[in-house]
């Protein structure tokens, strides 16, 4: 068997620092069960330009990019976090039980989670 530990990263705590501000991986590494880094880095990107285009200085452009982002990165992060603990079970007895609630789950739990994830417009 192969383990590879994931390191969690905590999102800091600014985006930006003067004139520097931190997009993707660099603001907020997630741990890869979503498969989302490059996405969010890539929404960042759009947002980013977006409050740049509308604010005549950069410094209330980086606040508004942060404060558009946040909520999003945070709730992907943490759900990120928990899929990839409940992967990572490695007790036989907490194995068989995830896997048993996991066939259960109504499906319109994993599709509303996915609509949250999938159908968001920057």
């Amino acid at each position: 068997m192969i383990h590879r530990d994931i390191v969690d990263i905590m999102p800091m705590n600014q985006f930006f620092e003067k004139r520097i501000v931190f997009i993707g991986d660099a603001a907020h590494a997630l741990t890869p069960n979503l498969g989302q880094g490059a996405c969010q880095a890539i929404e960042d990107a759009i947002i980013l330009a977006e409050c740049i285009k509308n604010n005549a200085h950069y410094r209330q452009a980086f606040i508004e990019y942060e404060q558009k982002r946040r909520d999003r990165i945070e709730k992907i992060s943490n759900t990120a976090w928990t899929v990839g603990k409940m992967a990572q079970i490695e007790s036989k007895p907490l194995t068989i039980v995830r896997n048993e609630v996991m066939k259960r789950i109504p499906k319109w739990i994993s599709e509303r989670q996915a609509h949250e994830l999938y159908n968001f417009h920057l």
